[in-house]
């Protein structure tokens, strides 16, 4: 049983691992920590099998956090003191949840219930907690953000405030729509495959784009495109079709 827990609090944290040890001596906690960017490096590395997340923290919530670590197999149980909307989202979709401050009795039958469906081997939560993040999308509770990483550290950007990304060697240079450039320490390639399922799209070699911001495409010059910005970026020769096929699609649903 190794167990992960993020809370901003620190005294939250050191609550859930004093229950932890107290009632549950066989668990190894493998990560303890109140920044949402240090769980979203280490959660990975250290593969938990059970995760207390808080909800509410600061920069990224705990719903932005779990989206970005949705391809990591452990199941959750989140610790908040939300409203009572979301505990009944939660409910409602069978997710675990506590609500703080965290009641002894209700912490033990949580994670015994947890335990009894892992022994049962019954492979649920996972399709639980995307269609919780699904709702959340839905009812604009979650906003699509990912953590980037810039020279202090982790900055969290919504996805829809992205223009477009150019690869520049090793970095990448990110342009939203507030016209701020952030030069990040990580290759075009990695940021493709980070923002594939928000439908962004490479459109040649130095750049990936978000559809949403093209405003013109000319066929001439090889092809390229204008982005609500002004930037003219070149289309590659095996992306042409596709960007005929994006702006036929918005003219017909116009």
């Amino acid at each position: 049983m190794r167990v992960a827990i993020v809370d901003d609090e620190v005294h939250c944290v050191e609550g859930l691992v004093l229950h932890i040890k107290s009632k549950f001596p066989e668990a190894e906690i493998v990560f303890k920590g109140t920044k949402p960017e240090d769980a979203l490096v280490a959660i990975p590395n250290v593969k938990p099998d059970l995760l207390f997340l808080d909800v509410e923290m600061p920069g990224m919530n705990g719903f932005e956090l779990l989206d970005q670590l949705s391809e990591e197999d452990f199941d959750v149980i989140f610790t908040t003191a939300y409203s009572q909307y979301a505990a009944q989202a939660f409910k409602a979709r069978a997710v675990n949840y506590l609500l703080k401050p965290i009641d002894e009795t209700e912490f033990i039958l949580a994670v015994q219930q947890w335990k009894k469906e892992r022994e049962l081997k019954k492979d649920i939560s996972s399709d639980r907690m995307n269609e919780l993040l699904n709702y959340m999308k839905r009812e604009g509770i979650l906003k699509n953000k990912i953590a980037v990483p810039v020279t202090e550290g982790f900055e969290f950007i919504e996805t829809n405030d992205i223009l477009y990304c150019q690869s520049q060697n090793n970095y990448t240079l990110l342009f939203t729509t507030n016209n701020r450039k952030l030069v990040l320490s990580k290759t075009l390639k990695e940021f493709e495959k980070l923002l594939d399922k928000y439908f962004f799209i490479r459109i040649h070699k130095s750049y990936l784009i978000n559809p949403n911001y093209m405003k013109k495409y000319y066929r001439n010059d090889g092809g390229y495109l204008v982005m609500q910005d002004g930037k003219s970026i070149p289309v590659s020769k095996s992306k042409k079709d596709l960007i005929t096929n994006l702006f036929d699609a918005i003219t017909k649903t116009a």
